[in-house]
């Protein structure tokens, strides 16, 4: 997964995901999973992101290996 500012303009590729860190996922059903992403960062980084709407990006691999990319999973707002 991963979360960009969406104002940045960035829109992640399948193909640059496969280098980003790893959520923890959790199955819920035989077809679906919870997933959780956490991105660490000092307090001072964390001052300097910018405020607003990110977006987050995700790419899934099944156990036999067939991948799904959502490059616009989910949305926050990050406020300091």
């Amino acid at each position: 997964m991963l979360a960009w500012p969406a104002s940045s303009g960035l829109v992640p590729t399948a193909d640059e995901m496969k280098a980003v860190e790893d959520a923890t996922c959790k199955a819920t059903s035989t077809t679906t999973s919870v997933c959780a992403y956490t991105a660490k960062s000092s307090a001072r980084e964390s001052a300097a992101l910018p405020e607003g709407t990110w977006s987050v990006s995700a790419l899934a691999t099944a156990k036999d290996h067939r991948t799904t990319f959502e490059p616009k999973a989910a949305a926050f707002t990050l406020k300091h």
